[in-house]
């Protein structure tokens, strides 16, 4: 599993006992947390709620300020960024984080990348406050629903359909942190 490490002068990192480091993005981050993002709606447009169109139309500007005030992790082997993944917080929800935009480039699934990713955002959650993580997944991702669940995540059973694609659903998946149960949230 996952354990917390130092990485520079007080910011906090998570690294996988393979060679993953994950941690939160600095604002300088912005075009390295950009370019996997595009690279992750290239790569896999069936999961995501927003299209690659959509986000090649965003400029410079906005991405500097979405992870400047966001909460984004980027997940490393040898320095090269090979996932990531936003947390947010909804006003609706002030005790739940949700986890967004994941992803994990091919050749590092199932190396423990995105476990260490799902481990750090948990642990944030956790120093946050929250009680309780969830995240959307696509009921054409079988993949995504097994790992989530082996995570500790279950579904709510709360669904939508998925923004970028209408005629797909989703399906909100929840899990407890700290002491607090997903009931709670």
């Amino acid at each position: 599993m996952s354990r917390p490490i130092r990485s520079g002068p007080g910011v906090p990192a998570w690294h996988d006992r393979a060679v993953v480091v994950v941690n939160r993005a600095a604002g300088s981050e912005w075009r390295l947390v950009r370019a996997a993002r595009l690279d992750a709606l290239a790569e896999a447009p069936y999961a995501f709620g927003s299209t690659l169109q959509r986000e090649l139309a965003v400029g410079e500007a906005v991405w500097q300020q979405r992870v400047q005030d966001g909460t984004w992790f980027l997940a490393r082997d040898h320095g090269e960024v090979v996932g990531l993944a936003c947390a947010v917080t909804e006003e609706a929800r002030p005790r739940q984080r949700r986890l967004e935009a994941m992803w994990v480039r091919p050749p590092h699934r199932g190396g423990g990348a995105a476990s260490s990713i799902v481990a750090a955002v948990v642990d944030w959650a956790q120093a946050e406050g929250a009680q309780a993580v969830c995240l959307w997944v696509a009921d054409g991702n079988p993949r995504a629903r097994r790992f989530f669940e082996r995570c500790g995540f279950a579904a709510t059973g709360q669904r939508r359909p998925l923004p970028s694609a209408p005629g797909v659903a989703v399906g909100e998946w929840c899990r407890s942190v700290g002491r607090a149960t997903v009931e709670d949230s």
